[in-house]
């Protein structure tokens, strides 16, 4: 008997972690199921679910709350201004990485999603969901997504990211982890939101 209620108030200690707030700059707060969002910046081209941004999703201020390596921001925006305009854009090198800043996390979320260009790349855009706990550590990495430069040889806007219930129990944030896998070109992103309901509307 002592056994089964230890076991069920760590398994309540670690449900409840889930839905602790995640301290990650202005990125919503972290619930059981979902996170907040209000944004519709893909519904031009039929998605017409609610996202989030977070700060610097569109690289106006520079890398500022980014990890950037062989990355840097160039001139030059998406065209359709989903984020209210602008005129930056990040550019990753061939091996290079952009680490976004950790923004909500909960069992239906997050899923992203972005626009994206590829400058004469040779190899594919890889896209992960890195998750953490607490105290900073990782609790998971999901390999998911590539994206291959044939289909994006001019601004398009990119198909999903998901992580749909991938969730890690003791979560507390997670953050998009992109690689540019070519050998020579590079790849630019830009305006990248979080559908917390992955909801294709």
């Amino acid at each position: 008997m002592k056994t089964i209620k230890r076991l069920t108030f760590v398994l309540v200690l670690a449900t409840a972690a889930v839905v602790v707030a995640a301290p990650a700059g202005n990125a919503a707060r972290s619930g059981l199921l979902s996170c907040p969002a209000s944004a519709q910046p893909f519904a031009q081209f039929g998605d017409h679910s609610t996202y989030f941004g977070f700060g610097n999703n569109g690289f106006e201020s520079g890398t500022s709350g980014w990890s950037v390596s062989n990355a840097s921001v160039v001139s030059g925006n998406e065209p359709w201004g989903v984020n209210g305009g602008g005129s930056s854009s990040l550019s990753i090198g061939p091996g290079g990485t952009a680490v976004s800043p950790r923004v909500c996390a909960a069992l239906l979320a997050p899923a992203w999603r972005m626009f994206a260009k590829a400058d004469g790349a040779n190899g594919n855009l890889q896209a992960q969901v890195v998750f953490y706990g607490l105290l900073g550590n990782v609790t998971g990495v999901l390999n998911f997504t590539n994206f291959g430069p044939s289909g994006y040889t001019s601004w398009q806007p990119s198909s999903d990211i998901p992580s749909l219930l991938a969730l890690p129990l003791a979560t507390f944030s997670a953050q998009l982890r992109l690689t540019n896998t070519s050998s020579h070109g590079s790849w630019q992103v830009d305006d990248i939101f979080v559908d917390p309901c992955f909801a294709r509307g």
